[in-house]
């Protein structure tokens, strides 16, 4: 088990970035006409990847078909993306309209405070009523967020008027390594996320959009693996929950009753700091619940590896065992059920990077 825990010390992996699509929310019959999350490459080209730290810009173009008269309305747009990318504080959202005298002179919109409720939300915040009604969409990890914004001119739109918009997005994608599919809800405040859905409309990217470039191992939103890490930024005094996802794929491991954590926790040079490979309570995962074939571990690095004073944790390397630490889950194991790549002899560890954001 040592060699396949210490074998990779790297710290940074070329990685993957996330991706962002968005919509606009109206009075009657909200339509969303297109989408582009592609970027300008340094080629020239375009493609669904931002380097890490870059902002990206994703446009939204649309129309409405109103059928009712409103008056002082503000229109809606929120935003589902990761909580790296801290959209709340990173993020410019601008718009076009023809309901404008000038149609083609972008309009701001800003970020709803928190104080401000939508009217049909049962007292939450438009962030969270949105994450009790989608959730995270296609994405399997929950270390997202919706972030919503306003039009900070207020409309006015009669019965029969058909205004078309295009809505820009421009967003920094943060530092970490990234693949994930984004969500784009649109609505107005009139309406505050009521039942009549065609006051809303919810649409996620059919593609990842990928951050590159970036720090740590790539973090994957999209697809269900053997492991899950969450939150998945800490730094080694926070607390974090290791999980064996046994029911997405055949393994072996799932047969038995205990499974263990072996784990290797590297110092920002590469250096071991602790390897922990006993079979004990302290290792010993928990089923989460009876109808799930989800184990978790929750842990204290700094504890759990005992780290000395002056040491800080960068990098750490694990894998699911049973008692005997014969059967074993890894990331070759993980990259065979998900990508069909052939298990070496030598099978690789997964890892996790002490990154706090």
């Amino acid at each position: 088990m040592k060699n396949i825990l210490i074998k990779n010390k790297k710290f940074f992996v070329k990685g993957i970035l996330l991706f962002s699509i968005f919509s606009l929310i109206v009075l009657g019959c909200v339509y969303i006409d297109s989408i582009s999350i592609m970027q300008i490459q340094e080629d020239g080209t375009e493609a669904p990847f931002a380097k890490a730290g870059s902002t990206a810009t994703f446009t939204v173009k649309g129309h409405i078909n109103s059928d009712e008269e409103h008056a002082a309305v503000q229109f809606v747009v929120a935003f589902l993306a990761p909580k790296s990318w801290n959209v709340r504080n990173h993020s410019e959202v601008t718009y076009i309209t023809t309901l404008h005298t000038n149609p083609h002179e972008e309009l701001t919109m800003s970020v709803i405070p928190e104080s401000s409720l939508p009217k049909n939300a049962d007292g939450l915040t438009w962030g969270q009523k949105l994450m009790e009604t989608y959730g995270v969409g296609p994405n399997v990890l929950s270390d997202m967020e919706w972030v919503s914004f306003a039009t900070d001119k207020i409309w006015s739109i009669r019965n029969g008027d058909k205004p078309t918009y295009t809505i820009y997005i421009k967003t920094n994608v943060g530092e970490l390594n990234l693949k994930a599919y984004l969500g784009f809800f649109v609505n107005h405040t009139n309406d505050g996320i009521s039942t009549d859905d065609r006051h809303r409309k919810v649409m996620y990217s059919s593609t990842p959009f990928e951050v590159t470039d970036g720090r740590g191992v790539i973090i994957d939103f999209c697809n269900e693996h053997f492991n899950k890490v969450q939150p998945l930024a800490i730094l080694q005094d926070d607390f974090v929950t290791f999980s064996f996802n046994g029911g997405v794929y055949m393994n072996d491991l799932i047969a038995y009753d205990e499974i263990y954590l072996e784990a290797i926790a590297y110092d920002l040079d590469g250096a071991v700091i602790s390897q922990i490979t006993e079979k004990s309570a302290k290792t010993l995962l928990r089923r989460e619940s009876l109808y799930t074939q989800t184990y978790s571990l929750t842990l204290w690095p700094a504890d759990y590896f005992n780290v000395s004073d002056g040491k800080v944790i960068g990098r750490i390397a694990y894998i699911f065992t049973d008692k005997s630490g014969m059967v074993t889950i890894t990331q070759s194991d993980d990259d065979f059920a998900v990508e069909g790549v052939s298990i070496p002899e030598n099978k690789e560890p997964f890892l996790f990077d002490v990154l706090c954001e």
